[in-house]
């Protein structure tokens, strides 16, 4: 029998959601299950509701989705919010000294501290979480022993003591558990033969970044954006990276400017409240053809919108930013190993053709972790596209080239003087109010696209390649929508995915020829307006039959796709 468990962990910011779902995730991860985390979060340090979900089953997973099998409550709100989501095997685990009610009719299993940490009132918040872990694994019949072990890679730091406080509390739970009856059981699964990783998608996005030679990094924190960052300074002293927290998002974009201009590679980021703050130093990087790349992770607007939850609100945005026709790369992944791959691919692309690069992610990319095996993530090459060899008189930073290429030489390293200029300028870099000098150099960096959306392709599919139903969506609506295409193929209704990871420049042939023999256009997306249908017009001349949008701030969900699929004839 195929497995699909889905697990909703609930309660006010601060009970230790967290401390729940990361150690019961990886322990089914390591028994051998696919397992797959979501959160969704107020902007909030303490109260407000939040949860997690995992999603567990012994196949790969791509998507989160709704129901809820296991609703593991740390407060009344969560069974209350949440009660009307159980599906028919729903079954409640919840904290006794937080939790007073409830339904008669779903069973359930109230863990007390008293009873998981005797005489440990102090401590009932570990008891809770440590026991809430061992008894979901008691409740699905799996071995304890992976889980004891988290707990003592987790907390041996912290001595003995706590160590011997987190198993015994997760003990306890696990013997509860195992006294109630289930329907599910995993004690037909073992644990895999190699090992996997369990990541999410800004995770994924550091780990390619580094791997693509990142050498300085600066930002001003800003959910979802923060994560990213974070993941990166974590690792700067092992990989050598340079990270400075601006004191602001114009300070953050013109650090690292600079910082490229002397021949570091280097990101910035943010989310869109703050990129609306980068916007001139934008033009500044496409002016004086500054490598550099820019991390989006978009959430709901506009102002400061809805800071926690996610969108896909920005592409038109990104696309069209800063004065006059400024050439840009455009990339967005779908999965973690996209993320790895088109970090990587984005400092390439930033280096060799002297443009700013974007890479849009949201929060649902951010958090959302999948689990993966390591043989999936890419080798990757770091193309610094610098110019070498002797200089030969005046060095034209900016000289016309057929393909818009100017060689690029570092100040310092070298006879040759490098002038760079932020007005228009002549191909040596100096000022020009020349009229005729300005069309050849406009020209001359707009030829870049051309010559870039050669190598662009970012193209992903799934389902029958010959069915007459075509869902096509970007960034992180691909599991979702993967997922909903694998339903109707399972419920006889031919559909395929085309997934667009490489937005611009467009490779419009590519993208033709992947839609080629459909007869029913979707697209699919978080916005309001239909972003991406837009730009398929534009680039390509095709235009969905019909949208498939969400813009409340909650991600896709398979079933969410599949009931606005039920009115399309």
């Amino acid at each position: 029998m195929s497995i699909d468990l889905n697990i909703l962990i609930g309660g006010a910011a601060g009970q230790g959601v967290h401390s729940i779902t990361l150690p019961l995730a990886k322990a089914l991860m390591r028994q051998g299950c696919w397992v797959l985390t979501s959160q969704s979060y107020q902007s909030r340090i303490r109260g407000g509701h939040l949860f997690n979900q995992v999603r567990l089953s012994d196949r790969r997973l791509v998507s989160s989705r709704e129901g809820v099998d296991l609703l593991l409550a740390l407060n009344q709100e969560t069974v209350t919010l949440h009660q009307g989501e159980l599906s028919s095997r729903g079954f409640i685990i919840y904290d006794a000294a937080e939790v007073k009610e409830v339904p008669a009719s779903v069973p359930s299993l109230g863990l007390s501290p008293e009873s998981l940490l005797p005489g440990a009132k102090e401590r009932a918040e570990i008891a809770v979480n440590a026991g809430a872990c061992g008894a979901v694994l008691g409740l699905l019949q799996a071995p304890l022993d992976s889980m004891l072990a988290l707990l003592q890679e987790s907390f041996g730091d912290k001595g003995a003591e706590v160590v011997e406080w987190n198993v015994q509390a997760a003990t306890k739970g696990y013997e509860a558990g195992a006294a109630q009856k289930y329907g599910l059981s995993l004690s037909g699964i073992s644990p895999p033969p190699e090992p996997r990783l369990l990541i999410s998608g800004h995770e994924a996005m550091a780990l390619g970044a580094l791997a693509g030679g990142l050498q300085f990094i600066s930002g001003y924190p800003m959910t979802p954006w923060t994560s990213l960052f974070n993941a990166i300074a974590q690792r700067s002293g092992r990989y050598n990276v340079l990270v400075e927290q601006a004191e602001d998002e114009i300070a953050a974009i013109n650090l690292a400017i600079g910082a490229s201009y002397t021949g570091a590679r280097s990101l910035t980021g943010t989310s869109g409240g703050g990129f609306c703050l980068m916007t001139e130093g934008l033009g500044l990087a496409s002016m004086t053809e500054t490598p550099l790349v820019i991390v989006n992770s978009m959430r709901p607007g506009p102002s400061t919108g809805l800071p926690t939850r996610t969108s896909q609100g920005d592409l038109a945005f990104v696309l069209y930013a800063s004065q006059d026709d400024s050439p840009r790369a455009v990339l967005a992944p779908g999965t973690p190993a996209q993320g790895y791959a088109l970090a990587a691919k984005a400092l390439n692309l930033a280096d060799r053709y002297q443009l700013p690069v974007f890479l849009l992610t949201d929060q649902y990319f951010a958090d959302t972790q999948f689990t993966l095996l390591p043989g999936e993530f890419p080798e990757v090459e770091v193309d610094r596209a610098l110019a070498g060899g002797p200089g030969s008189g005046t060095y034209e930073r900016y000289a016309y080239t057929e393909n818009g290429i100017s060689p690029r030489r570092l100040p310092g390293f070298g006879p040759e003087l490098v002038v760079a200029d932020s007005d228009e300028h002549t191909p040596d870099g100096h000022l020009t109010e020349d009229l005729q000098v300005r069309i050849k150099m406009h020209d001359k960096r707009l030829r870049k696209l051309k010559t870039m959306v050669q190598e662009l392709g970012g193209i992903t599919t799934s389902g029958d390649p010959a069915a007459p139903l075509t869902l096509v969506c970007w960034g992180s609506s691909q599991g979702p929508v993967q997922e909903a295409v694998e339903r109707l193929q399972a419920g006889g209704t031919p559909a395929r995915m085309v997934h667009l990871s490489e937005l611009w420049p467009l490779p419009a042939g590519a993208v033709t020829a992947a839609l080629e023999g459909t007869k029913k256009l979707v697209v699919a997306e978080m916005n309001a307006n239909g972003q991406l249908n837009r730009l398929l017009r534009q680039e390509t001349g095709l235009q969905a039959d019909h949208l498939v949008l969400k813009y409340d701030g909650a991600p896709f969900t398979p079933e969410y796709i599949l009931r606005e699929l039920s009115n399309v004839a």
